[in-house]
Parts: C-alpha cells; sequence; structure tokens
C-alpha cells in the first residue's frame, strides 16, 4: 500500500494522463471469481520496464486509480469485495526508471510523537542541484548522492541528486529487514529530492531507494460488472 503522497501528486490524476493502448497491447482479461471479486490476467509487453502498476476506474475513460505496483513477474491480480453490480474497468500500465543504489538504515527503540515540527520536516522540498541531462529510460539518469537520515526513531529524512528531464515523479521504496523484496512507501513529485517518510513498527532495520518513474504505454482494458445485491 502507498502510505504517503506529496501534496500535488493524486494517483487518480497520474493514473488518466497517459496514452490509450496501442494496436499490438498486451491484452488483459477480467473475470469474476465470485460475483464481488475480479481476476485479472495478462502478458508483460516490455521486459526492460522496472516494474507494472495496476489500475481500475468506473469509467472507461477514468479517471483511473492505482490499485498496486508490482514487479514483471507478476501477472495476475485479484480486485476483492468490490461494490455490487457495478461496471469497473481495467488496465496495467508498465512503468520506467533506474533505481539508486540503496542505503540500510537501523533506528532506535522509541514512540511516534507528532508536533508541528515534525509536520514541517515531512514537507518534500527542492534543493538546488546540478542541471538534469537524462531521460528516465537512460540508467545515467539514476538519482545519485542518496542518503537516508534519522530524524527521530519513527521516520528518516531521504536526500538525492535529480538527474532525469521527463520524470513524472519519484518513488520511495523500502524492504524491512527479512523482506523478500523492496515495496512503495511513496509517490514523490517531480523535481522533489527531498523527502520525509514515517517508518512503521516493523521497519526498525530496513533499507532504502529511489527512483525516477515515468508510465509507459497501458495494456487494453478489460471491463466486467460485478453481481450481488446492493
Amino acid at each position: 500500500m502507498i502510505r504517503h503522497l506529496a501534496a500535488a501528486v493524486s494517483l487518480v490524476v497520474l493514473a488518466g494522463c497517459s496514452a490509450g493502448p496501442t494496436g499490438d497491447a498486451p491484452n488483459l482479461t477480467a473475470t469474476l471469481s465470485t460475483p464481488v471479486d475480479a481476476e485479472l490476467s495478462w502478458r508483460v509487453a516490455d521486459k526492460a520496464a522496472a516494474g507494472q502498476v495496476v489500475e481500475y476506474s468506473n469509467a472507461e475513460n477514468g479517471p483511473y486509480t492505482i490499485l498496486e505496483f508490482l514487479p514483471l513477474s507478476r501477472t495476475t491480480y485479484k480486485h476483492e469485495d468490490l461494490i455490487p453490480q457495478t461496471k469497473f474497468f481495467y488496465r496495467v500500465r508498465p512503468y520506467y526508471g533506474t533505481a539508486s543504489p540503496s542505503v540500510e538504515l537501523t533506528l532506535p527503540p522509541g514512540e511516534f510523537e507528532e508536533s508541528k515540527e515534525f509536520q514541517e520536516w515531512l514537507l518534500p522540498s527542492t534543493r538546488p542541484g546540478p542541471p538534469a541531462h537524462a531521460s528516465v529510460r537512460d540508467a545515467r539518469g539514476a538519482p545519485t548522492d542518496f542518503t537516508v537520515t534519522m530524524v527521530n526513531p519513527n521516520g528518516v529524512k531521504l536526500t538525492w541528486t535529480d538527474h532525469t528531464t521527463d520524470e513524472e515523479g519519484f518513488l520511495v521504496e523500502i524492504k524491512p529487514d527479512g523482506a523478500p523484496g523492496f515495496s512503495l512507501a511513496a509517490m514523490v513529485d517531480p523535481n522533489v529530492n527531498t523527502y520525509g517518510l514515517v517508518t512503521q513498527p516493523t521497519e526498525k532495520k530496513a533499507t532504502y531507494r529511489v527512483r525516477p518513474y515515468r508510465f509507459g504505454e497501458p495494456t487494453t482494458i478489460a471491463a466486467l460488472t460485478t453481481g450481488g445485491n446492493l
């Protein structure tokens, strides 16, 4: 689950800005396993992508809302406990971008305490840096100078140098100690290079990284209507 969004980023807006599928887009199928549970299946069109995102809408032309970011190894998804007797539209989009080197940090024990200063520290910002020079699809666009600094026992400050000229934003990814892989913690606006992240109790020891992202062409749209009683 995405825990944090920069103020100007909306999942619905982001999901609705991409162009429509091309003629050779991979097919997406959606079927009902129960009257209110949908099962999606598709094929990966571009194995050079960094990952993919599953989206849904209640109107074919959107706006679309992000359900989850997935690795390329996943080609199925379950959307459960849906509203009965309602139309759902689905699509899957690849995203591109090379991640920064990862940084591990261990936080000390401590309880969460919220304050005005704490809220101000969370705000994303842009520090001066060198001119961006690479595309998101160019490995030279990976963020550099990535640092993770403890602010308190339940929060970290992330900073990096932005090298991409065409990112739609940045993905903050986290891998708690013992987790099988990275997951998405936050989506950040383009040109931001400083971000505060509230950590979870299971993230006292974790590895972090950040990547610029840009969405690719979506699959064909799959539609279904749920059953059940309103």
